[in-house]
C-alpha cells in the first residue's frame, strides 16, 4: 500500500509540475502577445503621422505652385524665370541662381543691342511728325511672307506691294515669283513696270542658313543694284530681319537669332556703303534679350495683327524727305503730291 501511495504521489507531482510549465509558456506567449499587439496598435499612428508629413507638404506646394504661377505670368517684352521641384523632394524647390535668372535689364545698355552700330547715320530715326498712309502711295513694298503678312492685316491703305512666301535674295532677281493675270513674273520685271518714288525692301528670313555670309553681302547689293537702275530715283528702305521666338520656330535649326544679328549686321554695312536707310523694326518688336516679343507670333515668325499694325506706325513714324536723300523735294507731303500714284 505504501508503495502504491508513494508512486501517486510522485505521479501527481510531476503533472503538477507539467501544469506548472505550461502556464509558464502561456504567460510568456501572452506576454509577447500583448506586446506584438501595442506595437501594431502604435505603429498606424506612426504611420498616420508620418504620412501626414508629405500630404501637408504636396498641399503647401501646391499652393507654393499656384503662387509660382501667378508671380511667373509673364508680360509682352519681359522673360521671367520660375522654380523648379527637386525631384523626390515634395515641398522643396531649386531657385534660379543670379547667374542664371534673366534679369531686367536696368538700364539702355544692358539691353542686347537691336543693330551693331546704334550710331550709324544709316539708321532712319524716329521723326518729329508722323505721316499718313498718302505718303505710300509712290512706295513699293517687295518681300516674303512676312510682308505678306503686314499688306494683309496692318490696314495700309497705299503702295504696292510685290511679295512672295518664301522669298529669299537668291530668287528676288532670277525667279519668277510675282503673280500677274498674265502669269508669274520676276521681281525686276514687276518693278520695272511702274514709277516709285519708295523701295521698301524685306528679305533675310529665309537666307538664315546662309553660311557665305560675304557671299550673301555681295548678292544682296547686286539685287539692290538692279533695282536702283530700275528706279534710279527712289528712296531704298532696307527693313532689318525682324528677330524670331526660337522655341515656337519647327522650319530648322539655322532659323535663330544668332543668325538675325548677323545679317542685320550686314544689312547695315550695305546701307551704309550704299546710302541706303536702314530701318530697325527690332527696335520695337524685340523683348529686349535679341528675341521676338513673347506674343508677337503663334509660331515665332509671322506677326500677328496687332504687332503689324504697330509696324505701319513705325514706317509713318521713321522716313526720310527727299531733300535728306538728294532728291528734288523736302517735304514728303508734297513729294507725293507731285509724284505718281501706284
Amino acid at each position: 500500500m505504501s508503495k502504491r501511495r508513494v508512486r501517486k504521489k510522485k505521479k501527481d507531482t510531476l503533472v503538477l509540475n507539467l501544469i506548472i510549465m505550461v502556464m509558464l509558456v502561456l504567460v510568456i506567449f501572452e506576454g509577447r502577445l500583448v506586446m506584438t499587439m501595442l506595437t501594431h496598435r502604435s505603429s498606424p499612428e506612426r504611420s498616420a503621422t508620418a504620412s501626414s508629413v508629405p500630404a501637408n507638404s504636396s498641399s503647401v506646394e501646391t499652393e507654393n505652385d499656384k503662387d509660382s504661377a501667378d508671380s511667373t505670368k509673364t508680360t509682352p517684352g519681359v522673360r521671367t524665370s520660375a522654380t523648379t521641384p527637386l525631384a523626390g523632394l515634395p515641398g522643396l524647390s531649386k531657385t534660379a541662381s543670379s547667374s542664371d535668372t534673366a534679369q531686367e535689364p536696368e538700364t539702355e545698355a544692358e539691353r542686347h543691342p537691336t543693330v551693331s552700330n546704334p550710331d550709324s547715320a544709316a539708321i532712319v530715326p524716329k521723326a518729329s511728325e508722323p505721316v499718313d498712309d498718302s505718303y505710300f502711295s509712290d512706295a513699293v513694298f517687295i518681300g516674303d511672307s512676312r510682308m505678306e503678312g503686314f499688306r494683309n492685316v496692318s490696314g495700309i491703305t497705299q503702295g504696292q506691294f510685290f511679295t512672295s512666301v518664301g522669298m529669299s535674295l537668291s530668287g528676288l532677281i532670277s525667279e519668277p515669283l510675282i503673280k500677274t493675270p498674265d502669269g508669274n513674273i520676276t521681281v525686276a520685271a514687276a518693278v520695272s513696270g511702274g514709277t516709285y518714288r519708295k523701295i521698301y525692301l524685306m528679305l533675310g528670313t529665309n537666307d538664315l542658313g546662309e553660311y557665305d555670309l560675304e557671299g550673301f553681302h555681295d548678292r544682296f547689293t547686286s539685287a539692290t543694284s538692279r533695282l536702283m537702275e530700275l528706279q534710279p530715283n527712289a528712296i531704298f528702305y532696307i527693313c532689318s530681319i525682324i528677330y524670331v521666338e526660337e522655341a515656337k520656330v519647327t522650319t530648322g535649326d539655322y532659323v535663330n537669332n544668332t543668325n538675325v544679328d548677323k545679317l542685320n549686321a550686314i544689312l547695315l554695312q550695305i546701307c551704309e556703303e550704299q546710302g541706303y536707310h536702314y530701318l530697325d523694326l527690332n527696335e520695337f518688336l524685340s523683348d529686349g534679350y535679341g528675341s521676338l516679343i513673347g506674343d508677337a507670333s503663334s509660331d515665332g515668325i509671322h506677326m500677328e495683327t496687332k504687332y503689324c499694325k504697330q509696324m505701319l506706325d513705325y514706317l509713318k513714324n521713321h522716313y526720310v524727305t527727299t531733300e535728306s536723300s538728294d532728291t528734288d523735294s523736302a517735304d514728303p507731303e508734297s513729294e507725293t503730291e507731285n509724284s505718281d500714284s501706284v
